[in-house]
């Protein structure tokens, strides 16, 4: 998780324009308030310019950093302490869901279905 996310915030934030992006990954990874605080950035573009293009290895890349961060959330609250019950959830529920999501960019359906 920790590695797929910070490289998935390095590249966006290289792509984004940032004369920082190892700081963002940084700041992402390791604190609590650094990853909502670059989504929250990135969201009102403020200091990040729009992504031009983005790649397959990045689409790969954010769809397991959100797998792996979701599954983390979920089987720290529901599931028994373990590294097998994380990798299961992550496996079973939400790879599936953010392929679909992130990888096929669903989201952007989804975005539009519930701003109407």
């Amino acid at each position: 998780m920790v590695l797929s996310l910070g490289l998935w915030v390095i590249r966006d934030a290289r792509a984004r324009g940032s004369k920082q992006p190892y700081t963002w990954a940084l700041v992402s990874v390791f604190t609590p308030v650094g990853l909502p605080y670059y989504l929250y950035k990135r969201y009102r573009n403020a200091g990040l310019k729009k992504r031009e293009t983005t790649t397959r290895l990045d689409r790969v890349l954010a769809t397991w950093a959100s797998a792996s961060f979701g599954a983390f959330l979920l089987a720290a609250i529901l599931t028994p302490p373990g590294p097998f019950s994380q990798i299961r959830v992550m496996l079973i529920v939400f790879l599936p869901g953010m392929y679909l999501l992130v990888y096929r960019r669903k989201y952007r359906m989804l975005q539009q279905s519930i701003q109407i």
